[in-house]
């Protein structure tokens, strides 16, 4: 009997499945935030193929611990030949619901709102909530006026105020938003020859040495003129060309000045992400800890192999991982990790940054309309 936690669980309201062929759970900062997989059964009995349907409510556990709660399967898929029958299922945590239908009617226009009492209101018809976790200071600076766009979705808007707040967003086991980063959680350190059984690295340079983002606000009795119509925010990259060279960027709304300054710094975050990234995958899904991942938890890689450093290792934030077993049944976990500086913003009187080992860029500052 295979041990518990190379096992994954499907649990339904008509029982547990746990045969499958091959396994896929991910999340990401990227276009997977809010929990996915995809799983595969061969020869599957009457009993699967009648309660695994699409819209069936399902819990995903890895291992034991759950990594899905009340989650749907959106699409079943079924082939078969002479010699096999297979059944996939591929669907999303709770979340998932908010991507595809439009915010419902009432949810038009918010003035004078903090961006966690907004969200909640469109999460609201879904069952759902919105927290904040380790945010910028001034995250929660209300905003003027909020319209919430016709056919935009509840992820549509939320994740635009997010970016306006310079907050990452993320979703959790149940489906709640999660904005912010996690405080990193036990950490797990990983060495080439020891516990990697593959890995790359990329190094990039940013090629750009700034960024430079412009607003505008609406006019009143008392704010008019350049003040309302140029509003610009500037961060410093590390290491970047050393020509001088400007990323500009036009905010998707109007922004004040302190706003403009949160959303240049989750730009210039974007860009420091890029700077270093690491995939390597390992045996099992379980950290060393015996946990299961967190997007932003910290994980230490020592590798002569990726590093061109006198001492080869690195301190990383997660940015995404996938838990996936293959038809042979090796179980693996791949895991991707990001520059740190990503989520450590430097204000200008900051120490110097120590090239790309720990690049960060500095907290944006008002800058003159360019």
């Amino acid at each position: 009997m295979p041990s518990a936690d190379l096992i994954c669980e499907v649990r339904t309201e008509g029982g547990t499945y746990s045969d499958w062929l091959t396994v896929e759970v991910s999340q990401s900062w990227d276009a997977e935030w809010m929990r996915n997989f995809r799983l595969t059964c061969a020869e599957p009995s009457d009993k699967l193929l009648q309660r695994l349907l699409p819209g069936s409510r399902v819990d995903i556990a890895m291992a034991g611990q759950v990594v899905i709660q009340e989650g749907y399967i959106k699409t079943r898929q079924a082939a078969f030949d002479s010699n096999r029958h297979a059944v996939q299922i591929v669907g999303y945590s709770k979340a998932g619901r908010t991507v595809y239908g439009s915010a419902e009617a009432g949810t038009g226009q918010f003035r004078g709102y903090k961006i966690d009492a907004i969200a909640n209101r469109l999460l609201k018809q879904h069952g759902l909530n919105f927290r904040v976790e380790n945010g910028p200071s001034g995250w929660d600076t209300p905003f003027p006026n909020v319209v919430i766009r016709y056919g935009e979705t509840p992820f549509d808007a939320i994740s635009r105020l997010c970016r306006q707040r310079g907050l990452w967003l993320r979703a959790d086991k149940a489906g709640n938003y999660v904005a912010g980063v996690s405080d990193g959680g036990d950490g797990a350190m990983f060495q080439e020859g020891v516990n990697i059984l593959s890995a790359n690295c990329s190094i990039e340079d940013p090629s750009v040495d700034n960024v430079i983002m412009n607003a505008q606000q609406s006019g009143s009795d008392s704010l008019f003129g350049r003040k309302a119509s140029e509003i610009s925010a500037k961060s410093q990259l590390s290491g970047g060309s050393g020509l001088g060279l400007s990323r500009k960027v036009l905010a998707e709304m109007p922004l004040g000045q302190k706003e403009l300054q949160l959303r240049t710094n989750m730009e210039s975050a974007a860009l420091e992400a890029d700077r270093v990234r690491v995939t390597l995958s390992y045996q099992g899904w379980l950290k060393p800890s015996g946990s299961l991942w967190d997007l932003g938890d910290w994980a230490t890689v020592r590798s002569p192999m990726l590093f061109p450093l006198a001492n080869p290792q690195m301190r990383l934030k997660l940015w995404g991982y996938t838990y996936a077993q293959s038809p042979e049944g090796q179980t693996t976990t791949a895991i991707e990790l990001v520059n740190a500086g990503a989520f450590q913003l430097k204000n200008p009187d900051g120490q110097q940054s120590d090239g790309f080992l720990n690049p960060s860029a500095s907290d944006a500052q008002p800058e003159a309309y360019t």
